[in-house]
């Protein structure tokens, strides 16, 4: 697990897993927030941002670099404390709320030894993008057109599906794959899922990705939920509170009726046990969670 500053949102990550799953999961966990002290996880690694590399370093290369750092230092430490054959990586702020998801790829990868991870591309559908901007009956009726070549492998109208998603993955802890991984750093111009993407091509190829097709195209339909995995990542703590600023046409728009994380704690009703979940459910105000994060 690897947290920035969405603390409340790791916390009852947290608790989800170690409190309400039955699978004695390990939770080993990098954080880089100040802020944030020891909950439920086996082993805490407190990390500081690391400075920028080269001085011509973009603000979104900087935060990659943050990201990958919270990654390898989270997946080093589990290996060296569990020496586990499977390593799970979660963002804090993604749930998983029905663990048969996680057992099921396990079991999957265990049924075949090619499989090397299982993700999603970090993609998006531009024909969809385009539609939540103007919904036209041209646009709609081109969207069934590339459902039609998508079903039958093109990626018509698809970007960015040279990427492997690093917000939920499972690998499986070969000395060649997590080499692919601590020897990665970002690339000018690409997102981190296509700077994975390559690393992991170049050593691997399609034949080891299991993919988690139910989320493709993660954009824009996918990005904060996926029933198909039971994977929830909103940003805002509840319904309305998102504040998004973005005009209303602005095809990646959070709009005040969309459900954030206690509308799917109150959905899952047998996922009640922890302190911090037990708060975010009960709350009617909710400036304390995640102080300072952004919520879109």
């Amino acid at each position: 697990m690897t947290t920035f500053n969405r603390v409340d949102c790791a916390r009852i990550n947290q608790e989800i897993i170690k409190l309400n799953y039955s699978t004695p999961f390990p939770i080993v966990h990098a954080c880089s927030s100040a802020a944030y002290a020891k909950h439920l996880e086996d082993v805490l690694i407190p990390c500081e941002q690391p400075s920028s590399k080269a001085a011509q370093d973009s603000p979104i290369e900087e935060l990659q670099r943050g990201a990958l750092n919270l990654l390898k230092q989270s997946l080093s430490a589990a290996l060296e404390t569990y020496s586990p054959e499977y390593l799970v990586h979660l963002e804090g702020d993604t749930w998983i709320m029905d663990e048969r998801v996680i057992c099921n790829i396990i079991s999957r990868m265990d049924q075949n030894r090619e499989l090397m991870i299982c993700t999603s591309a970090w993609d998006e559908d531009l024909l969809a993008f385009r539609y939540m901007k103007r919904r036209s009956l041209a646009t709609r009726l081109h969207l069934q057109f590339a459902h039609v070549l998508r079903k039958f492998g093109h990626p018509y109208k698809l970007a960015c599906t040279d990427s492997l998603a690093t917000q939920f993955f499972v690998i499986r802890a070969t000395p060649e794959l997590l080499e692919s991984i601590f020897s990665l750093e970002p690339i000018p111009d690409l997102d981190l899922e296509q700077a994975f993407y390559r690393a992991f091509m170049a050593r691997f190829g399609e034949k080891n990705i299991l993919r988690q097709t139910v989320r493709e195209p993660i954009h824009p339909f996918n990005r904060f939920v996926c029933e198909g995995l039971s994977l929830f990542s909103q940003h805002w703590p509840a319904r309305g509170t998102a504040n998004d600023r973005r005009d209303p046409t602005h095809p990646r728009y959070i709009a005040p009726t969309v459900d954030g994380k206690k509308e799917t704690l109150l959905r899952f009703t047998s996922i009640r046990r922890g302190e911090h979940l037990q708060r975010l459910l009960n709350a009617d105000t909710f400036d304390y969670y995640n102080a300072g994060a952004s919520r879109t």
